[in-house]
C-alpha cells in the first residue's frame, strides 16, 4: 500500500509540474510548494544536529528544506525531504528535537513524558520519503534525457 500511495504522490509532482519543472529538482520544488500555497526555501550548506543529513521545517507560513553542507548525495537528501512534504507527514516529532537539546542524564525522561503513542511511525515516514525521493530522482533523469515533449509524455507513461 506504501508503494502505491509513494508511486501515486510523484506522479501528482509531475502532472502539477509546469513546463521545464518537470526537468530538474529545483523546479519540482518550486511545482509543490506552488500546490501548496507555500514558499519553499531549500537552504544549502545548513548546520545541522550530528547525523543528520537534511531537514523539514514547517513554518507557520511557509517550508524551509535545509542540506547540511558535508553531504554529499544533496539530490537525494533533497528529494528525501520533499518526500515527507509531499506525503503530508508531521515533521520531526518533538521528543526527537527536546532529545537533542536534553542534557543526557535527562533523555530518557524526556523520550517517556513526550512519547505520543506506542507505534513507530516515524520509521514508516521515513521509509516512505527515502522511496519517494528514489522514485522522483529516477523519473528526473529519464525525463531530462528525454529531449522530445512525447518522448518524455510516453515516459512518463510508462514509468508511472
Amino acid at each position: 500500500m506504501a508503494d502505491k500511495t509513494v508511486a501515486r504522490a510523484v506522479e501528482r509532482l509531475f502532472r502539477i509540474a509546469v513546463g521545464d519543472e518537470a526537468r530538474t529538482l529545483e523546479g519540482m520544488a518550486e511545482a509543490l510548494s506552488r500546490d501548496r500555497g507555500r514558499p519553499l526555501t531549500v537552504l544549502d550548506d545548513a548546520v545541522l544536529p550530528p547525523g543528520v543529513f537534511g531537514q523539514w521545517v514547517r513554518h507557520h507560513d511557509r517550508d524551509e528544506v535545509s542540506c547540511a553542507g558535508w553531504v554529499h548525495a544533496r539530490d537525494r537528501t533533497i528529494a528525501h525531504e520533499l518526500g515527507h512534504i509531499a506525503l503530508n507527514h508531521s515533521g520531526r516529532p518533538a521528543i526527537d528535537l527536546a532529545t537533542d537539546f536534553l542534557p543526557p542524564a535527562l533523555r530518557d525522561l524526556g523520550i517517556l513524558m513526550l512519547r505520543r503513542d506506542c507505534v513507530d511511525t516515524v520509521s514508516t515516514e521515513e521509509a516512505e520519503a527515502e522511496a519517494f525521493g528514489s522514485l522522483l530522482l529516477r523519473r528526473l533523469h529519464v525525463t531530462r534525457r528525454a529531449q522530445n515533449p512525447s518522448v518524455r509524455s510516453q515516459l512518463d507513461e510508462a514509468l508511472g
